[in-house]
């Protein structure tokens, strides 16, 4: 299922006020791009994305915190899969498509 949530200005203290430190999965933008340009899943939304802030250049995020039942990588999965159907291929910022990792 896809984030339903707005993009969101990439900031720290956007990022701080916002993100949890549960798990769930999160998709980065920038230069005014409609769709995602990242997606990815972490333990830690809040770590994650600060270390984001620091390595590339998104200005936009938006994240789906994982719930009792779900995991972030079967929701980084549906993710993409989305995102192919939509779009085609995978998001330019990934470098891996999850779906193809033995792991």
């Amino acid at each position: 299922m896809p984030i339903s949530k707005k993009w969101s200005k990439m900031t720290r203290a956007k990022i701080e006020q916002t993100a949890p430190t549960a798990g769930g999965v999160y998709e980065l933008t920038s230069f005014g791009k409609s769709q995602p340009l990242y997606i990815g899943q972490t333990d830690d939304l809040r770590r994650r994305l600060l270390e984001h802030l620091e390595n590339r250049n998104p200005n936009r995020f938006r994240f789906k915190k994982a719930g009792f039942l779900t995991r972030p990588k079967s929701m980084e999965k549906d993710l993409f899969e989305n995102y192919e159907s939509k779009y085609g291929g995978v998001p330019s910022w990934n470098e891996q498509d999850p779906r193809t990792s033995l792991f």
